[in-house]
C-alpha cells in the first residue's frame, strides 16, 4: 500500500478520534450581552454519548461559578443508576472570583432595588446600588443565550429547564411570574422570596392560571433548619402554585430534613433534576 494512502488514513483516524473527544467534553465561550451590557462565561456540557439526530432537554444553570463542579458530577451518577434521561447543561458564570460573583449575581438576580431593611441587610453590601437587573438578565437568557444554544447544540426547545438556588431561585420565580413561556421546567431551591417583603408572591397571585398551562413541572424546596422567612416564602409559593393548578405530578414541594441553607443545596439540585427529568 502506498505510503501516502497509509499516512492519509492515519491522519483521518486521528481527526475522527479528536472529534469524538471534543464532542464528549464541555465547550466554553464568552458571550457579550446586548441586554445587560455585560460579558458572561458560558459552559455547555452535552451527553457523553449523544446520539446522532437526537435532541436533549437543556438545564440552564445559574451560579455556575459556585455550583458548576457539583452539577457536572451529576450526569455520571444519574446515568449509572438510570435515574434520568440524558440532558445538556448550560452553565452561566458571572465573575472570576468570589467578590465579583457576589456582586454580579446580586445585580442580575434581583428584580428591583431592596427597599426594606431586612432585604438590605441580607444583600451583598457592595452590590446594593447595582441591584434590580433581573429583567435585563432574563432578556439575555430568553432572547440571546437560548437562541444560540438551540442553534448550535442538539437542544429540545420544548424542554427548557431553569435551575436556580437561593437568589438564583428568586430569579427563577421572577421568570415564572413575568416570562413563564421561556421555560417548561423550573428548579427553585430555597428561593429568596423574602426579598422586598414577599412582593413577588403578590404578583404571582394576580396572574391568570392559564398562563402556566405550558409549565410541565416545578420543583420547590427549603431546608428544615432555614429561617422562618425562607419557610414562609416556601409555604406561600407552594400554596400559590397549587392555586394556579400546578399540583400533583406537576409540583414537588420538598422540605429537606436536618439541613440549613447551604446544606440543602446538593439535595435540592439532585432531587430537583430527578423530578424534572426522571427516566420515562
Amino acid at each position: 500500500m502506498p505510503k501516502q494512502i497509509v499516512l492519509c488514513g492515519v491522519i483521518m483516524f486521528q481527526l475522527a478520534c479528536a472529534s469524538v473527544v471534543a464532542g464528549d467534553g464541555p465547550s466554553r465561550f464568552e458571550m457579550a450581552s446586548t441586554a445587560t451590557g455585560q460579558k458572561y462565561d458560558v459552559e455547555v456540557v452535552i451527553p457523553q454519548r449523544a446520539r446522532p439526530g437526537a435532541e436533549y432537554p437543556v438545564l440552564y444553570c445559574m451560579d455556575w461559578f459556585i455550583l458548576g463542579d457539583y452539577l457536572k458530577s451529576l450526569p455520571k451518577l444519574m446515568n449509572m443508576g438510570r435515574l434520568t434521561e440524558s440532558y445538556i447543561m448550560v452553565g452561566i458564570s458571572q465573575g472570576s472570583n468570589d467578590d465579583d460573583w457576589a456582586v454580579m449575581r446580586t445585580r442580575d438576580f434581583t428584580p428591583a432595588r431592596p427597599v426594606d431593611e431586612y432585604s438590605k441587610g441580607l444583600m451583598y453590601a457592595k452590590a446594593l446600588e447595582l441591584a434590580g437587573g433581573a429583567a435585563k438578565f432574563e432578556s439575555f437568557l430568553a432572547d440571546e443565550l437560548i437562541p444560540r444554544i438551540e442553534s448550535d447544540y442538539p437542544a429540545d426547545s420544548s424542554r427548557r429547564c431553569f435551575v436556580g438556588y437561593s437568589l438564583g431561585a428568586l430569579l427563577g420565580a421572577h421568570v415564572l411570574v413575568t416570562r413563564p413561556e421561556a421555560f417548561q421546567y423550573f428548579l427553585l431551591g430555597s428561593p429568596s422570596l423574602w426579598f422586598n417583603e414577599f412582593y413577588l408572591l403578590t404578583e404571582l397571585d394576580n396572574i391568570p392560571a392559564g398562563r402556566f398551562d405550558h409549565v410541565k413541572k416545578v420543583y420547590l424546596s427549603v431546608g428544615e433548619d432555614e429561617s422562618w422567612d425562607m419557610f414562609k416564602g416556601f409555604a406561600m409559593m407552594r400554596a400559590a402554585l397549587k392555586e394556579k393548578g400546578l399540583d400533583g405530578s406537576r409540583l414537588e414541594a420538598e422540605i429537606i430534613d436536618s439541613t440549613g441553607h447551604v446544606g440543602a443545596m446538593p439535595t435540592a439540585l439532585y432531587n430537583g433534576i430527578r423530578f424534572m427529568l426522571g427516566s420515562r
